[in-house]
């Protein structure tokens, strides 16, 4: 009898780990997912409100881009504060203005849309706002790196 006991202890307990690791993998893929959805809205209206604050008189891209990557109160301490990096190009290739903590370089190429690219040994997520009427290329990205550790606080936060 013990034998048999034993034997449904040790399928129990390997069906509720294989349970509890498969409900951990949905976890992960879906919060992955679902990050990085609302990661990239907000970058694609990010980009969108800075290129809309283009008046036609002349550029008020410092407010912009303060309004893009605000400083927050307590900042400092934040590991997640200021992730997000902003750059103005006019269409003609010379960069009008940048977050500071933007790199020197393009984040991204010409295209519109959301893109990929590593700049100064980083790799960026990056949504391109291109508005033909007022002749700038708004790029606003943040380090992929940053949105892995976003991801894996969250995963183990769940957990």
């Amino acid at each position: 009898m013990t034998s048999i006991q034993r034997r449904l202890f040790v399928v129990l307990l390997a069906a509720t780990g294989v349970i509890w690791l498969s409900a951990a993998i949905w976890i992960q893929s879906s919060t992955r997912s679902e990050l990085n959805r609302v990661l990239d809205n907000r970058l694609a209206e990010a980009a969108r409100m800075v290129g809309s604050l283009v008046d036609e008189d002349g550029l008020q891209l410092n407010a912009a881009m303060d309004l893009a990557a605000p400083a927050l109160p307590g900042e400092a301490a934040h590991s997640y504060a200021r992730q997000l990096s902003c750059q103005v190009w006019g269409l003609d290739g010379t960069r009008l203005a940048a977050s500071s903590q933007a790199p020197q370089a393009a984040l991204s190429g010409s295209e519109q849309g959301f893109s990929e690219r590593e700049v100064e040994g980083l790799v960026w997520r990056v949504y391109t706002h291109v508005d033909e009427a007022r002749g700038i290329r708004v790029m606003v990205g943040d380090s992929l790196q940053i949105r892995e550790r976003l991801l894996t606080d969250m995963v183990m936060g769940l957990m």
